[in-house]
C-alpha cells in the first residue's frame, strides 16, 4: 500500500519535473535571456549550470527543508555571553541559501538581466526560504553601493559571501502594526547618539532576520521617517538592543522566517539625510524588492506551466494522453499564452530598469501587481489540470507554489498601493511618454493617455476627493495598462 511518503506509487512510471534542468526546459525563458546576454560569455553555461542545479540539488534542499520538524523556529542562541531569543534553521535551508548565494555573487560583475534570471530560475524551486531573503540581500546591497558611508561599504563583502552565517542575510524591517504600507505613519523614534543614533519601537513584519537589516524610524523632534543600519551584533558580540518577540506563522513562504522585532535603543547609523527616507526606501529599495516579486512569480508560474505540460503528456486516460483532449489542449495553450505575456513584460521591465529609463517608475508597481495576480491564477490552473494529485504535497511543489504565491501578491505592497503608485508615476510628462512608445502599435495608445490627463485632473482635485475614489480610480487605470 502506498503511504503518505511513496505517492507517486499510486502513478508508477511518473516522474514529475523533479530532476530537470529549467533551463534547458524553458524554450521561451531562453528566447527572452538570451537575446539580453552575450552568446560568447560565460552567462548561458552558467545559467544552463544553475538551471541543472534548481532541479536537482538545490530542489531537493528545498523540498527537505519544508518537511514536518524542519521549517524555521524560534529558539536561542548564545550572543555575547548571553542566551537570547534567535531564528534556528536546518541544514538544508542554510546550504541552499550558501547555493544560492554562491550563483548569485560568485561570478563579480553580473549584469541585471543576468542577476534577474538567476533570480527567476531559483523560483522554480518556489520561494523556498531563499528568494526573499535575496531580495532583501540585493536590496541592501544596491543601497550601500549609492549611498552608503565607507563604513557602511564595509559590510558589502560579508552581504555577498556565501559564508553559512551570512549568505542572504539581509533584512528589511519597516512595517508597523499601526501603519501597515503607510510607512509614514512610523512610530519607532531614532535619537541621536553621538556619531549614531538609537531606535526605539516595534517591527511588527520583519522579513529575513539575518545579520544587517534596514529599518525606518522617525527622527526625534521632526516629521522625517529616515532608514537606518542595524546590525544584530555589536562589535564585541553582544545583542544590538534588540528583542525578538515571536515568529510569525504565515501560510506561505514558510522556509523562511518572519518576526516581530522590539527595539530598545538599538545602535543604527543614518543612511543618506533623515528627510529622505522615504524616498530612499522606495526607489533603492523597495523598486529591488517588487523587481524581485514579479521575478519570483514569473517562475512560480514556469514551473507550475510545466508541471501541468510534464503530467498532460504523460497522463492517460479514455484511451488518450490527456493534452490531446480539446479541453486540456485549449487550456495549456491558454497557459502558455499567459505566461509568454508575463516573460515579454518581465524583462521589458528589467530592461527598463537596467537603462534607467522614465518608463521603469511606472513598469517595475505594475510588473509587480499583474505578474504576481497572474502567477497565482496559473498555478491553480496547473493543480485544476494535474486534478486530485494537484493538492497533494508529496506529488508535486504544486501546493506549496500556491500558498507562495498568495503571500507573494502581498508583499511589497497591496495592489491598489501600487496601482496608486503606478498611476502616480504616469502623471508625470516624461514617464507618461516613455510609458506609451513601449506600447505605440497598441490601439488603446489614445485611451491610455486620455485617462491620465483624467487622472492628472484628479489630482487637481483631490481636495474634495475621499482617499478611497482616489484609490479606486489608479487600480482601474493600472488595471486598464
Amino acid at each position: 500500500m502506498a503511504t503518505e511518503t511513496d505517492e507517486n506509487a499510486v502513478l508508477p512510471g511518473y516522474a514529475g519535473t523533479r530532476g530537470l534542468n529549467f533551463w534547458e526546459a524553458d524554450a521561451d525563458l531562453r528566447d527572452e535571456a538570451e537575446a539580453r546576454l552575450s552568446c560568447g560569455g560565460p552567462s548561458i553555461p552558467a545559467l544552463r549550470e544553475f538551471g541543472g542545479l534548481v532541479g536537482g540539488r538545490l530542489g531537493g534542499l528545498i523540498e527537505a527543508a519544508h518537511k514536518t520538524g524542519k521549517l524555521p523556529r524560534l529558539g536561542t542562541a548564545e550572543l555575547g555571553g548571553a542566551r537570547v531569543p534567535a531564528i534556528e534553521y536546518c541544514p538544508e535551508q542554510l546550504e541552499a541559501r550558501r547555493l544560492l548565494a554562491r550563483a548569485m555573487y560568485g561570478r563579480p560583475g553580473l549584469s541585471l538581466h543576468e542577476r534577474m534570471t538567476l533570480a527567476v530560475l531559483s523560483n522554480y524551486a518556489g520561494e523556498g526560504g531563499i528568494t526573499c531573503p535575496l531580495a532583501m540581500t540585493e536590496g541592501l546591497i544596491g543601497l550601500l553601493e549609492t549611498r552608503g558611508t565607507p563604513a557602511q561599504k564595509a559590510w558589502l563583502p560579508k552581504l555577498r559571501s556565501d559564508d553559512p552565517d551570512w549568505a542572504l542575510t539581509g533584512g528589511q524591517f519597516v512595517t508597523e502594526r499601526q501603519g501597515g504600507s503607510n510607512v509614514s505613519a512610523n512610530e519607532t523614534v531614532a535619537v541621536p547618539d553621538g556619531d549614531a543614533w538609537r531606535l526605539t519601537g516595534t517591527k511588527w513584519f520583519c522579513s529575513n532576520p539575518g545579520e544587517l537589516w534596514v529599518t525606518t524610524a522617525k527622527v526625534e523632534g521632526t516629521p522625517h521617517v529616515g532608514l537606518f543600519l542595524v546590525a544584530r551584533r555589536l562589535a564585541d558580540g553582544r545583542p544590538n538592543g534588540h528583542r525578538i518577540l515571536r515568529k510569525k506563522e504565515i501560510g506561505g513562504t514558510r522556509g523562511k522566517a518572519t518576526v516581530e522585532v522590539e527595539y530598545e535603543g538599538a545602535r543604527a547609523e543614518l543612511i543618506g539625510r533623515a528627510r529622505e527616507g522615504l524616498v530612499l526606501l522606495v526607489d533603492e529599495i523597495l523598486s529591488v524588492s517588487r523587481l524581485h516579486v514579479a521575478g519570483a512569480a514569473l517562475g512560480f508560474a514556469s514551473r507550475a506551466l510545466l508541471e501541468a505540460e510534464t503530467f498532460a503528456a504523460w497522463r492517460v486516460a479514455y484511451g488518450r494522453a490527456i493534452k490531446d483532449m480539446p479541453s486540456v489542449a485549449a487550456r495549456l495553450k491558454r497557459m502558455r499564452l499567459t505566461r509568454r505575456g508575463m516573460l515579454r513584460a518581465f524583462y521589458a521591465g528589467v530592461d527598463a530598469v537596467a537603462a534607467g529609463a522614465p518608463e521603469a517608475e511606472a513598469l517595475v508597481p505594475l510588473l509587480k501587481v499583474e505578474v504576481s495576480k497572474r502567477a497565482t491564477f496559473l498555478i491553480r490552473e496547473a493543480q485544476l489540470l494535474v486534478g486530485g494529485h494537484g493538492i497533494l504535497d508529496d506529488f508535486s511543489p504544486l501546493n506549496r507554489l500556491a500558498d507562495d504565491a498568495i503571500v507573494n501578491e502581498i508583499w511589497e505592497g497591496t495592489h491598489p498601493i501600487l496601482c496608486g503608485h503606478a498611476a502616480k508615476a504616469l502623471r508625470r510628462p516624461r514617464v507618461l511618454d516613455a510609458f506609451l512608445k513601449l506600447r505605440r502599435a497598441s490601439p488603446y495608445a489614445g485611451e491610455i493617455r486620455a485617462r491620465i490627463e483624467a487622472s492628472r485632473r484628479w489630482s487637481d482635485d483631490e481636495k474634495n476627493l475621499k482617499d478611497e475614489d482616489l484609490v479606486g480610480q489608479a487600480y482601474e487605470l493600472a488595471a486598464e495598462l
